[in-house]
Order: C-alpha cells, then sequence, then structure tokens
C-alpha cells in the first residue's frame, strides 16, 4: 500500500515541479521567440523566469519564516530538522485528517513548532490539540522521532489547544561530579537561599521529602549532596536526626547537630516532641509576620528553615507497631502535624527508607511529602506505592545514585535525576570544621 503524502509535502512538490520546469519553459519560449521572431514568445519566456524567482523567493521566505529566523539561520536549520523528523513520525503513526485535492486524498498533519534554549541542550515542543487526536497525542512518546533529544515531562497548555512536550539532550551528562569541597561551595553557592539542587538540571525549594531506594543505590549519598548544601547556607538550617540504625547519617548528624540526632526509640520520640514544639512556636510567630502578608511563609520573612531527616523509617515504624495504641496514636499525630502544618513555617520532614508500602509507612504520611525519590532500578510495586498506579516510569538503567523524582509544578510525572558524585571524604571535611 502506498504511503500518503502529506499537504505540506504534496504542495512542496507542486512548487519544485513549478521551480524547475519554469525555466525550461522560459528557455524554450525565447529559444522560440529568436527563431522566429515572434515578440509575444520573449515577453512569455521572461514572465517564466520571474515565475521562477518569485517561486524561489516565496519557498525561502516562508522557510524562514516557519522555521523562526529570528533565532538565526542555525536555530532555523536546528527546527526545521527537527519539526520534519516528527511530521514524519506522527505520519507514520496516523496522526492526522484526510483532506481531498481533487481525487488525491492527502494527510493534515498537526501544526508543530519548536522552542529550543540557547544552547540547544532543552527546549518545547507544541503540537495541535484536536478533539480527534487527543487521546492519541496524550499517549504517544515521541522521543523516537527526536534524534538524541529525550521528552521529559508532557502537558496540555492553558487553552488546552495545543500539547507541550519539554525535552531534553540525552547525551548530557546530568550528574555532577566534585572533586573537593570547594568545587561544591563554588556551585552550591549558585542557588537560592531555600533551594537544593540535586543535578545540573535540577533544582527544587524545600518541602516534605520521601527518598526510596534499595541498599547499594545511593540514598546515603543522596542526603549528603543535601546535608553539604544545607551546612553551607548563608541562613542557618536546623537539622535534626533520627536514625534507628546508627549508619552514616547518624555519625554525620552527631557532627552537625550533636544536641539534635537520636539513634533510640526514646531519643527519637523525644526528637520529634522538640521539634513540633518548636514548629508551634514558629507558628505563633508565623501569625505577627502573616498581618503584613496574608499568603507568605518562612522564606518571605526571611527564617531559618528546620528540617527532620528521618533514615530507616521503617525500622521505626516496625518498633512502634509493638507498642501500646494509645503510644501509636500519640506518635503518628507528631507526624502528621509536621506534615500537614509544617510548610509553611518552614518545618519539613525527609524520609528515607528502601519501601514505601502502607505497612511501612502510613498512606495519609506518604502521600502528603510532595517531594518523591525513588532510586535505582526499583520493582513496580515500589514505583506504585509512591507515584500511585499507572505512573510512567522512564525505561533507563540507573547508576548509583540515579532515580526518577516527582515534585509539584516542576515534575508532575516521575522525571530522571542523578545525584553528583564526591571524589572527597565528606566527613573529613566536617571534622576539620571547614564548613
Amino acid at each position: 500500500m502506498q504511503k500518503i503524502k502529506s499537504y505540506e509535502q504534496f504542495i512542496g512538490e507542486i512548487l519544485c515541479m513549478l521551480v524547475c520546469t519554469s525555466p525550461i519553459c522560459g528557455m524554450a519560449l525565447c529559444h522560440a521567440a529568436k527563431t522566429f521572431g515572434i515578440g509575444m514568445l520573449q515577453i512569455a519566456g521572461t514572465a517564466c523566469y520571474a515565475i521562477t524567482f518569485i517561486l524561489l523567493l516565496f519557498s525561502v521566505v516562508f522557510w524562514l519564516l516557519r522555521n523562526q529566523l529570528e533565532g538565526g539561520i542555525i536555530y532555523a536549520f536546528h527546527h526545521d530538522r527537527l519539526v520534519r523528523r516528527i511530521r514524519s513520525q506522527l505520519l507514520d503513526a496516523g496522526i492526522y485528517t484526510i483532506i481531498k485535492f481533487g481525487a488525491i486524498k492527502l494527510a493534515k498533519l498537526p501544526w508543530i513548532t519548536v522552542n529550543f534554549a540557547s544552547d540547544y541542550k532543552s527546549g518545547t515542543i507544541y503540537i495541535q490539540n484536536s478533539i480527534k487526536h487527543h487521546d492519541k497525542l496524550s499517549k504517544i512518546d515521541i522521543s523516537p522521532s527526536l534524534g538524541r533529544y529525550v521528552v521529559e515531562q508532557v502537558y496540555l497548555t492553558d487553552t488546552e489547544n495545543h500539547y507541550r512536550y519539554d525535552f531534553y539532550d540525552s547525551s548530557l551528562e546530568r550528574r555532577l561530579v566534585f572533586d573537593s569541597l570547594d568545587t561544591f561551595k563554588a556551585y552550591s553557592a549558585q542557588m537560592g537561599q531555600y533551594e537544593l539542587f540535586i543535578d545540573c538540571f535540577t533544582e527544587l525549594a524545600l518541602t516534605h521529602q520521601l527518598i526510596v531506594g534499595c541498599t547499594g543505590t545511593g540514598k546515603s549519598y543522596a542526603l549528603y549532596n543535601y546535608l553539604l548544601q544545607m551546612v553551607l547556607k548563608p541562613i542557618k538550617y536546623h537539622l535534626y536526626f533520627a536514625d534507628p540504625k546508627e549508619s552514616g547519617i547518624a555519625l554525620l548528624g552527631e557532627h552537625i547537630s550533636p544536641d539534635a540526632t537520636s539513634t533510640d526509640y526514646d531519643g527519637i520520640v523525644s526528637l520529634l516532641e522538640n521539634f513540633v514544639d518548636e514548629m508551634h512556636k514558629r507558628q505563633i510567630e508565623m501569625k505577627k509576620h502573616l498581618s503584613k502578608k496574608l499568603d507568605g511563609d518562612y522564606r518571605d520573612f526571611g527564617l531559618s528553615p528546620h528540617i527532620l531527616i528521618f533514615d530507616e523509617f521503617a525500622d521505626f515504624s516496625l518498633l512502634l507497631q509493638t507498642k501500646e495504641k494509645k503510644q501509636r496514636d500519640y506518635i503518628n499525630n507528631l507526624i502528621s502535624q509536621i506534615v500537614l502544618k509544617g510548610r509553611q513555617a518552614g518545618f519539613f520532614l525527609w524520609i528515607v527508607m528502601q519501601q514505601a508500602g502502607s505497612n511501612n509507612i502510613p498512606t495519609y504520611v506518604r502521600d502528603n511529602l510532595p517531594c518523591k525519590v525513588v532510586l535505582g532500578n526499583a520493582e513496580d510495586q515500589t514505583y506504585v506505592t509512591a507515584y500511585g498506579a499507572g505512573a510512567d516510569i522512564p525505561l533507563r538503567k540507573m547508576r548509583l545514585g540515579d532515580g526518577v523524582y516527582t515534585y509539584p509544578t516542576v515534575a508532575n510525572k516521575p522525571k530522571l535525576c542523578s545525584f553528583p558524585t564526591f571524589e572527597f571524604d565528606i566527613l573529613q571535611e566536617l571534622e576539620a570544621g571547614v564548613m
């Protein structure tokens, strides 16, 4: 079966045919005018040359305008190449409307445009939406048509007239490598006071966070990255550490916040109580500030954030299940207060664990942690408990520190991330007091 042609392709072929035949006709008419001495043939021949020039000029101007010449000629070539790739794939996928040009059936493809970043490392593709193609455009992955580029997020525009596909250059290394504390400091200094980076593409504002990953996927290094950034911030970060397994996080906690680090059950309960008490004090303070800005939060008033890092939360959860119901309800109430009321005051809970099932963490707590990170190539059930059923997980071979994350307004579906590699001894730097 012959492949259907697109409307644009058909018009292009007609223009090419006219551009090729018009000068030939012009030459023939001019030659005949000289041979037979007929002036009208000379005029007709000249007209053919003029038509050729006009068609060429029209084609060039149309191509330049369609490919956003205002970005430069190189930009226009990049735009044209990518749009042609997408159009070809949409044609193969049957995403078009049949129109008739006489007896010829043609495919009318949706309107497409591309906005590249200045360095061509990322960009946005817009494809026209329609009732007929709405379902297909919401489900297809156009990454195979983009060459080295990969689609990261898909949205409908506010008017719902177009689908927006955010893409990045997959050949670029996301992971940052720091060979010394000085290089880390220099990079960290570029972030805002209440922002933390994960890789060269990912910067996130502080919020509640869930970090999930099996042993060996890089959970500890993910925390090291965060901790180093927070210690180096110009504004003081109040850090609390709960680590029932007494791992490296507890060791770091003893260097950073020795009075706010606990590893046993009673100590962790006391830590939670102190954290909530401080949050209540902040809420009283916030009432005074909110009279000046009703919808403000701790950042608007330059207040220090408080972060409780709860490593191996599942171990504590199992221990909690052995306690009396009154004690369980009391602890769960403390945790729920932090999760539900802490954001505006700048009090955040970070939970680190290997599995985020409802037997390890209360569902209402997990669902109210806006930032969720899953490291490594996890099992399907791990992704389901973290992101919900039907989450579209990028198919990638994950290295140490690689994973996916979600974050409201930034990543509405799981998005790739890579935590940094450190080629210096973090604990040694802390002990040296150079922070």
